[in-house]
């Protein structure tokens, strides 16, 4: 079988600026980057699209591939590490929480409008994989934000059980008392994830897909499929035909009430392959351009 091939950020059409801010309801610092066009007109107001990644995926990977190919088709982009991930602060590291997150999507938004050369009236997001199902409940009741792209959004977190919550209670509390937090692992050896986050040509980052456990104990009061049912804003779902994911994308989109919206299967693809293979993200950027055209 042929290795499909990984793509590739314009890095030397795409200018880079190091960011930070903070949440607005924590106060943590967060770090992001803002990408932008190398060539565009002197004073010109950019769109703006805010890009995130799954859960626990530092700004650099998937999703700073995606906004640098999309500001080198004439976006601004902007990619953060949420709070208690990479560079951005809070304890313990990489703890998962969907309130948190919403609030990080909701920070990002208003630091975004505080740049002179965007226009703060057309701002959209994406969120890939985990991201895919924060963001459009994060922001489903925030006017700034027009439009949602979720790309293979992953939707049964609050499914994973591992054990009960006062097991689950009593391990938070031995980290409040001062024990390290007992880590949850996501991704399997030998796992089509594994293919992705043990390489380092692709995902492999020092802060690898290891949370709390007990941050399951914030999943499994969040049921992305349902919140969305109040979601009305513009909604581009992505899924690949042969992503694990695919049963939760389709019900995303099935049961968004948006009047815009629109469901795409890419054939062939699997879940990972839609980070960062080219095939897949070309295509996916193609889907994406038109529906920002339309509805940013």
């Amino acid at each position: 079988m042929a290795t499909k091939k990984i793509a590739q950020a314009p890095i030397e059409r795409v200018d880079r600026q190091p960011v930070v801010f903070q949440n607005q309801d924590s106060k943590l610092w967060l770090a992001g980057i803002v990408y932008r066009p190398r060539q565009r007109m002197v004073d010109e107001k950019l769109p703006l699209v805010i890009i995130g990644g799954p859960m626990a995926s530092v700004k650099e990977l998937t999703q700073s591939l995606y906004a640098q190919l999309l500001a080198d088709r004439g976006y601004a982009t902007m990619v953060f590490d949420h709070s208690f991930v990479g560079s951005s602060e809070g304890h313990p590291r990489a703890y998962e929480d969907p309130e948190v997150k919403g609030s990080d999507w909701r920070s990002a938004i208003t630091f975004a409008q505080t740049l002179s050369d965007i226009d703060a009236d057309r701002i959209a997001g994406i969120g890939i994989c985990g991201s895919g199902v924060y963001l459009p409940c994060g922001v489903k009741d925030d006017p700034r934000m027009k439009a949602v792209v979720s790309i293979v959004p992953f939707t049964i977190m609050d499914i994973v059980v591992t054990a009960t919550d006062e097991q689950l209670l009593q391990m938070k509390a031995d980290y409040e008392n001062g024990a390290e937090p007992e880590r949850l692992h996501m991704i399997e050896e030998g796992s089509e994830g594994a293919l992705y986050y043990f390489d380092p040509n692709r995902g492999a980052a020092v802060q690898m897909v290891e949370m709390p456990t007990w941050s399951q104990l914030t999943w499994h009061q969040f049921h992305p499929t349902e919140i969305i049912r109040d979601f009305r804003k513009s909604y581009l779902v992505i899924t690949g035909e042969q992503a694990f994911t695919r049963p939760g994308a389709e019900l995303m989109y099935q049961n968004a009430a948006s009047e815009v919206k629109e469901l795409h299967v890419i054939p062939g693809a699997l879940h990972f392959e839609m980070y960062d293979h080219e095939e897949y993200v070309m295509q996916n950027l193609a889907l994406i351009e038109k529906f920002l055209k339309e509805n940013l």
